[in-house]
Order: structure tokens, then C-alpha cells, then sequence
């Protein structure tokens, strides 16, 4: 067991060192649950003391709740993509053994056990039983709550509806929170679509001035041979550039001479 974990502290020193994309993804990972696991420990405390219909710091914590899990639980896709791709072609991926392999196996299982556990303490029924009964508590506190209920029939009638109102009063805010999140989604996405297109203006007008310089060296170019034509008195573009060629072996002759 021992030799086992110096082997496997060496494989992470040594993969960790050389950028290996699984020890990447999984330092962020472990830190991630670790505040999640806090994070669920002040979770439980708001859900089990405060009225969850209307207290702002259990609101603020659900939804920081919320989008912290739904990011590790994206990672833990990463994670466990890397390791579908080293077991669908062990030849390119040698440096790998069976044995640290299977200790990232391990990794990213007890990491599933841990975020499922945490995401029933977010969504489990226990909770979805406390926030529609502070609804409900909610609804009943209103004036003329009862609905002009008179006996114990009409007053059952009552809380029937009443239970529905609470369950559709949390489905609507957990719409409202999905359709804030989707906002700020879309607002990451404006402001990176804005970059690309300022990227794309700044290549585009390098591509231009290096247009523009081509067919300067072009005319240049053109005028050189033109001269040069003269000179020989031909037009035949073969000889012209038979000379040229000559001239640059007989400069290249003499630079080795000089410097042999």
C-alpha cells in the first residue's frame, strides 16, 4: 500500500507538472466542492430557520447555490471525458498505467457520490415541502385568505387551492431564477461575440494593408523589369528572369568567396 502511494503521488506530481488536463480540471474541482459542501451547510440552516418565500438571504443563497452546482457538475463532465478518451485509446495514451487509471476512476466516482448527495440537498422533496408550506403560510396570511370559506368543507376546498397556489408560486420563482440565469448567459455570450467581431475587424483590415502592400511590391516589381527589359533590349520575361537569377548566384558567389 505504501510503495502504491508514493507510485501514486509521483504519477500526480509528474502529470500535474507536465499540464495534464485531468489534474487541471480536478484542482478546480476539489475546490469547487469543497465550498459547495459549506455552502450546503448554510443552505440547510436558512431552509430549516427562515421563511423561504420571502427572506432575501436564502433567496441569494439558493440561486449562488444553484449556479455553483450546475458549474462542477459541467466540470465533472470534463473530468470524466478525459478519462473516456485515454480508455478508447490506450496506445496514444501509454504514459498512463492501469493503476493510475483507476485511481481517476475512483476520483471522479466518489466526486458523482458527493455532488449527488449535495443536489439533494438543493432539490430533494424535503425542501420542496418547506418552501411550498412558507408559500402556503404566505397565502394564508393575506386578508380574506380564506376565500369566503363559512364551514369546514368550504375551508378544506381552501387549502386545496391554497397548496396549489404555494406549489405554483415556487414553480414560478424557479422560472424567474432560470430566466435571470439564461439573461446573464446571453449577456456572456453578447460580450463574446462582441470580441470576435472586433478580432474579426482587425484581421480584416490587416488582411487589407497586406493587400495593399502586394500590390504595391507588385507595381514595383513590374517597373524593376520594365527597366530592366530595357536595358537588354527584350521583352522575353524568361531571359529577364534568367538574369536576374544569374546576378543573385554571382552576388551569393562572391559573398562566399569573401567570407571562405
Amino acid at each position: 500500500p505504501e510503495v502504491r502511494s508514493r507510485h501514486s503521488d509521483y504519477k500526480h506530481i509528474m502529470a500535474s507538472s507536465a499540464g495534464d488536463p485531468f489534474y487541471v480540471v480536478k484542482d478546480e474541482l476539489s475546490e469547487k466542492v469543497a465550498a459547495l459542501k459549506n455552502r450546503s451547510k448554510t443552505f440547510k440552516r436558512l431552509l430549516e430557520t427562515t421563511n423561504t418565500a420571502k427572506d432575501p438571504e436564502f433567496k441569494e443563497c439558493r440561486r449562488a447555490f444553484t449556479r455553483e452546482l450546475k458549474s462542477s457538475e459541467k466540470q465533472m463532465r470534463d473530468l470524466t471525458l478525459t478519462v473516456d478518451l485515454v480508455l478508447k485509446d490506450r496506445a496514444q495514451f501509454a504514459h498512463i498505467d492501469d493503476y493510475e487509471l483507476d485511481e481517476r476512476s475512483k476520483y471522479i466516482s466518489e466526486t458523482k457520490e458527493v455532488l449527488a448527495e449535495i443536489s439533494l440537498t438543493l432539490k430533494g422533496e424535503e425542501v420542496k415541502r418547506k418552501m411550498v408550506a412558507d408559500e402556503r403560510t404566505e397565502l394564508e396570511n393575506r386578508p380574506a385568505s380564506n376565500l369566503g370559506a363559512t364551514n369546514s368543507e368550504a375551508m378544506e376546498n381552501t387549502h386545496f387551492i391554497h397548496d396549489k397556489q404555494a406549489e405554483a408560486r415556487m414553480i414560478m420563482r424557479e422560472q424567474d431564477e432560470d430566466l435571470v440565469e439564461l439573461g446573464q448567459g446571453v449577456d456572456r455570450l453578447q460580450e463574446l461575440s462582441s470580441g470576435i467581431n472586433q478580432e474579426l475587424k482587425v484581421q480584416n483590415k490587416m488582411l487589407n494593408d497586406l493587400d495593399a502592400d502586394i500590390e504595391e511590391a507588385a507595381e514595383k516589381m513590374n517597373f524593376v523589369m520594365g527597366k530592366l527589359a530595357k536595358l537588354l533590349k527584350t521583352k522575353d520575361t524568361c531571359q529577364i528572369w534568367t538574369v536576374i537569377i544569374l546576378c543573385f548566384v554571382l552576388v551569393l558567389l562572391i559573398f562566399m568567396f569573401m567570407y571562405s
